[in-house]
């Protein structure tokens, strides 16, 4: 008789008679949880609840039912973390196609499982870790000077258990950034392939530190004592608010964007103004000069006019007239639009990861008209 695939929870959580999945090959594994084995009432709470929510997991399990099995997992994960759990977690993961997070509860329950873990309950965890491995990225990151360091990828803490071991992310670009208090923060970009497994080895530079100016006692003169908070490292000072795991950090936006696009669309309004006063100017002018040939009783249209060198001139101003009208239009058309990019690009949610920018503008006239060429990059 063929046995369901199932790993068996440990004795913490329940015992082979009550919760055997796969009874003809199950072996009880030692009791985990530090609270219920010290006595803790609250402990022997959260563990009695684990074992009930397992067991209803293991049912899910047999029925296929991955997504409940998936949820009840969960919830006894974050009351008691085992072996068997994360094991039993990860195959579910697997079915509902959720390689990745399936590659770290498989690695936990793989370096946690206990030296009674039958061989073939081990073969089988690795098999399904193999199996996920070969769909995501492996990143091992050792940092040289601070083993302790937190790290963060794509923005998102990794937890402290993970950092010492594997990484698992999709295939693709991640950002990776890595910091420790007394170290200067590192960003760097990596590029993850499915099945293939990448060793970062980064080294954190110290953050430069002024040594104050030794006094007197009271602060005058030398041979004062240093401050007590000085002294002691660690009292007296601020101590940094880590993000809780899987929180989202976001980076600081840039506004040299938005500065460059003002700056751009302010330019694009002076020079809209000034063809328009000189458009104005133009068109006083033709104004004029059409008067004038109105005033000697003449006209510019075909046939050969009794004024030809006013209505040349004329026709002159009247071009230059439209030109300046063109060229205003289009400085005005261009400062809004530099003006709605601005707003756009302040209000727009912010990404991982930030490059300041640079816009270059060139107002060119023609007789045909004029344009304004803006050049933007960030």
């Amino acid at each position: 008789m063929r046995n369901l695939t199932m790993h068996v929870t440990g004795a913490a959580l329940c015992a082979l008679s009550t919760c055997a999945l796969v009874p003809a090959t199950a072996l009880a594994q030692p009791a985990p949880p530090a609270a219920a084995a010290s006595g803790d009432e609250e402990g022997r709470g959260d563990n009695a609840r684990a074992t009930q929510l397992y067991r209803e997991g293991n049912e899910a399990f047999k029925q296929k039912r991955w997504s409940d099995a998936e949820l009840l997992y969960l919830k006894a994960w974050a009351l008691v973390r085992t072996f068997d759990i994360a094991a039993n977690l990860g195959e579910v993961q697997i079915q509902l196609n959720k390689v990745r997070s399936a590659a770290t509860f498989l690695a936990f329950a793989l370096r946690t499982a206990p030296p009674s873990t039958k061989p073939e309950q081990i073969a089988r965890i690795r098999h399904f870790l193999d199996h996920a491995k070969a769909q995501v990225g492996t990143l091992r990151v050792r940092v040289k000077n601070a083993a302790d360091a937190e790290m963060l990828v794509d923005g998102e803490r990794v937890l402290e258990d993970a950092v010492k071991h594997e990484l698992y992310v999709d295939p693709g670009e991640h950002t990776l950034a890595i910091r420790r208090a007394g170290y200067e923060d590192q960003v760097m970009r990596v590029v993850a392939a499915a099945g293939v497994t990448e060793t970062v080895m980064p080294e954190l530079k110290p953050k430069a530190v002024n040594a104050p100016e030794a006094r007197g006692p009271g602060g005058k003169g030398p041979g004062a004592a240093a401050p007590e908070a000085a002294s002691t490292p660690g009292m007296g000072a601020a101590k940094t608010k880590m993000p809780a795991a899987g929180a989202r950090v976001q980076e600081p936006r840039s506004w040299v964007p938005v500065i460059a696009l003002g700056a751009a669309s302010a330019v694009g309004l002076g020079v809209g103004i000034g063809l328009t006063l000189a458009s104005n100017g133009a068109s006083a002018e033709a104004d004029a000069q059409l008067d004038a040939i109105l005033k000697v009783r003449t006209h510019c249209l075909n046939p050969p006019t009794a004024a030809p060198e006013r209505c040349a001139e004329l026709r002159r101003t009247v071009s230059r007239l439209d030109t300046l009208g063109n060229g205003a239009r289009v400085a005005y058309a261009t400062a809004g639009a530099l003006v709605i990019a601005a707003v756009t690009y302040a209000m727009w949610p912010r990404a991982k990861s930030i490059a300041t920018g640079r816009v270059r503008v060139a107002p060119t006239l023609s007789v045909q008209g004029g344009s304004l060429v803006v050049q933007a990059t960030w």
